[in-house]
């Protein structure tokens, strides 16, 4: 039998190919992390690691090993996991990541209600925009707004987002009101930039029956990287925008915007709860969700229906 230690320290290190991240999620040395792979490699007869002055990578041979044995050691954790919070589901912490907006509006109210109905219960929020690594950055869940790609993350509707052009009815009288999708072009537009990329978004419009959404790229006369400052702009009349429906609504709803081309408008994105695959998941964070999911319910108000 081999070590269960070993190859937990082998799967830590192949996951980040770096010893001493390893190390510090181990809280062992460096050294120690090397020591045990060696070991690992001598048990196995077998390079698992290819290793260079900067950088470790897995060979072929480490990389067929840790498909294999990653699930099995994820099951074991998982059993043992499941049996702790048999007897203490609402204890240890909770760590969630969201999308800045969403986090602050709707996501931050709701962790604070949850850990008010569980005291023993530490809950801490990240609010970044860019891409996070749930596993090596080792969060419980996601909140992310968008078309989600395909994964091994499990992925929960929360609210689904309508992408809508609006501007303000100051900026309508002055600047006159399009009539076309082609006449975007002689008004002053709002981008959104995706922190990931820096790419500013192409805006999304209906198509015809059985195809994709529309792509209509933009040149912007403002660029933002926060949707809560997109809708902002808006409201402050510096042009026309294409905001999710969850911004878009209340602004309409306060007179302080006007929708745009309602009859192209295409229900296309929302937000999700995200966390990683797992057999057991904790009862803490399908709580939450289920928590998160029911308040986001009773939001009609911000779902466009046309």
């Amino acid at each position: 039998m081999i070590d269960l230690r070993l190859i937990e320290t082998f799967i830590q290190a192949a996951r980040r190919e770096n010893f001493s991240g390893a190390a510090k999620v181990l809280g062992v040395s460096p050294g120690a992390v090397s020591q045990n792979i060696k070991a690992l490699e001598d048990r196995l007869s077998t390079r698992l690691f290819a290793r260079t002055t900067r950088q470790v990578k897995l060979t072929p041979e480490g990389q067929r090993f840790l498909m294999r044995c990653a699930p099995a050691v994820e099951a074991l954790s998982d059993a043992a996991t499941a049996l702790q919070e048999d007897h203490a589901a609402f204890r240890g912490t909770l760590r969630v990541t969201s999308t800045t907006s969403f986090g602050r509006t709707h996501v931050l109210p709701a962790l604070t209600e949850f850990q008010a109905m569980h005291r023993d219960l530490i809950v801490e929020l990240s609010l970044f925009d860019g891409f996070v690594d749930l596993v090596a950055e080792e969060f419980d869940l996601a909140i992310r707004a968008g078309v989600l790609p395909d994964s091994d993350y499990i992925a929960r509707l929360l609210l689904p987002v309508t992408p809508m052009v609006c501007a303000s009815p100051d900026y309508l009288k002055t600047a006159g009101q399009p009539e076309i999708l082609d006449e975007l072009s002689q008004h002053r537009l709002i981008g959104m930039r995706s922190n990931p990329s820096q790419r500013v978004f192409a805006w999304e419009f209906e198509p015809e029956t059985g195809r994709d959404p529309i792509r209509h790229e933009i040149l912007p006369c403002v660029i933002v990287n926060d949707p809560e400052a997109l809708a902002l702009s808006v409201a402050h009349g510096a042009g026309i925008a294409q905001l999710g429906s969850n911004l878009a609504l209340p602004l309409i709803r306060e007179k302080k915007a006007v929708h745009l081309f309602p009859e192209s408008t295409v229900q296309s994105r929302g937000i999700y709860a995200v966390y990683p695959t797992k057999r057991f998941a904790p009862i803490k964070l399908t709580s939450f969700i289920e928590h998160l999911a029911e308040r986001l319910a009773n939001r009609s108000d911000l779902v466009f229906s046309q």
